[in-house]
């Protein structure tokens, strides 16, 4: 059975786990809308949303 991502509320970076790996004390949550999929921290878009490492990260996260 596949697992959900679950996102970081401070991050926003998807991951299985129930703990942030950033964080470590972050729990996070299902409640999730889009996703970005970040291979070059030079881009546009990775800049545009000031995320610096690569990886899976939510649009947006609801509390």
């Amino acid at each position: 059975m596949k697992k959900a991502y679950k996102a970081c509320k401070i991050c926003k970076r998807l991951t299985t786990e129930d703990v942030c790996p950033v964080h470590g004390e972050e729990r996070t949550k299902v409640d999730w809308f889009g996703f970005l999929i970040i291979n070059d921290i030079n881009s546009q878009i990775a800049q545009k949303a000031g995320i610096t490492e690569k990886g899976i990260y939510a649009i947006k996260v609801r509390s």
